[in-house]
């Protein structure tokens, strides 16, 4: 059985998450209970929100501390490794590390076993950088978390990890084909008669 849902099985779930239209014309977003746009809404705030931060504060945005998060906890991981654990796409990552590697935090070295593969390492100015701006990441996330019980972190923890387990899911899911709907072309002009 494959990971891919009809339509039909789509609606037979229990929805919850959208209500009927006030024209009576199927359903809408309701965005204080639909998933996807609250996590949506709760990352593109929170990257914005860090990204002023970390500029301001410490010379670097969001995405660069993410790489050098990652190779302080991952050493030799490659530009691609960086990408699919953070969920960025590979030029974003790319122009971070370019960034990082110019401004001395983060060093290239080509992979002895094989030959296509570029490794990162954080430099000791990217340890040092690294260990500053930890101390305002994890200030952060005390304040995201603030009045959670340790139950409740382990929870939202929990959950979390479990919905990102499900993205496969998410991601094998298609639409019924319809026709799209086709902007109409302007006609020719007919000659005067």
């Amino acid at each position: 059985m494959g990971l891919r849902m009809s339509a039909d099985q789509i609606k037979s779930k229990p929805r919850g998450r959208a209500s009927p239209r006030p024209e009576g014309r199927g359903l809408r977003l309701d965005p204080e209970t639909h998933a996807a746009f609250l996590i949506v809404s709760l990352s593109n705030r929170l990257s914005a929100s860090a990204s002023r931060a970390y500029m301001k504060h410490f010379g670097i945005g969001v995405m660069e501390w993410r790489v050098v998060a990652l190779l302080a906890a991952s050493p030799g991981a490659t530009a691609n490794l960086i990408g699919q654990i953070s969920g960025v796409d590979k030029s974003s990552v790319s122009r971070a590390t370019h960034s990082l590697i110019h401004r001395k935090f983060v060093q290239a070295r080509d992979d002895e076993f094989d030959n296509r593969r570029t490794l990162l390492f954080l430099t000791p100015e990217g340890f040092a950088l690294h260990d500053r701006v930890i101390v305002a990441s994890l200030a952060r996330e005390e304040g995201l978390l603030h009045a959670f019980s340790e139950d409740e972190r382990e929870t939202f923890f929990r959950l979390l990890k479990r919905a990102t387990a499900n993205l496969p899911l998410v991601e094998a899911y298609a639409p019924p084909s319809t026709e799209r709907t086709k902007r109409s072309a302007p006609k020719p002009k007919q000659p005067a008669a």
